[in-house]
């Protein structure tokens, strides 16, 4: 009797917790909504980011009460990311400050959420050493040339589009922020080859690629043109990235 009633909680359980990710999910996407419409991004865009951050709590309690070894830790990463990227949404909105720049604050915590991002990636699988049978170490080559040639590709771009030299100290801070962002996306990339459901490599590169675009939009309309595709596309790509990004944890652990 006792079993069968711990069952029937869990499973009472489950089901509120998918209803309250459900909700969180369509408030995300309501609120992405509103800033698009009404054109006053800050409020409705900070309300979407609180909103992602608590659907990346909802992922993490769901894989905690229910034990989910193989998955509980990814979730927790991507939790921490996310509560870095909330944090450093406030920031960069000039709501709360670090420094006095903007900019500077925001690199800080994304590029600390990045790196909670990376972890949760070596989570699901190894990025670029992985132990062989007879307890070596082996570098995985396919990964460190997807690697560098991502690397490569924003060092270019880089030069190409933001670098401005009359700001160098900012320029050199904002390099080494999108070295590390393409880092995550490279390895997320490499993801598309592990022995992962189609939907979560699907949803984790299109994820970081776009992260990778709201910033570089953000850091081409700081250095170089600030009229360029002004408005809410900032905010949208970024909320859609995140949003993607933290229901991998769902569509891998139900294996969708």
């Amino acid at each position: 009797m006792d079993t069968v009633c711990e069952n029937m909680t869990e499973k009472y359980l489950k089901s509120i917790i998918d209803y309250v990710r459900l909700l969180a999910i369509i408030g995300i996407l309501i609120l992405v909504s509103a800033f698009i419409v009404t054109g006053d991004t800050i409020p409705w865009f900070l309300s979407s980011s609180i909103a992602i951050a608590i659907l990346a709590f909802v992922n993490f309690i769901d894989l905690y009460q229910e034990n989910n070894k193989e998955w509980k830790t990814y979730a927790l990463l991507l939790l921490l990311a996310m509560l870095c990227g909330t944090f450093g949404d406030f920031l960069m909105a000039g709501i709360i400050y670090i420094t006095p720049e903007r900019l500077i604050n925001g690199i800080l915590l994304f590029g600390i959420g990045h790196v909670f991002y990376l972890l949760g990636l070596r989570n699901r699988s190894p990025l670029l050493i992985q132990k062989r049978e007879n307890n070596g170490n082996q570098i995985i080559s396919r990964n460190l040339v997807v690697w560098i040639l991502s690397v490569i590709v924003i060092l270019v771009i880089f030069y190409l589009t933001v670098f401005n030299p009359t700001m160098l100290e900012m320029s050199i801070g904002a390099l080494g922020y999108g070295i590390i962002l393409v880092t995550v996306l490279a390895f997320s990339i490499t993801k598309w080859l592990d022995r992962l459901t189609l939907s979560y490599r699907l949803a984790i590169i299109l994820g970081f690629l776009l992260f990778l675009f709201s910033d570089w939009l953000l850091a081409y309309q700081y250095f170089t043109d600030p009229t360029f595709l002004s408005g809410p596309y900032v905010g949208i790509t970024y909320a859609f990235g995140q949003l993607l990004i933290q229901l991998t944890t769902y569509l891998g652990s139900r294996g969708i």
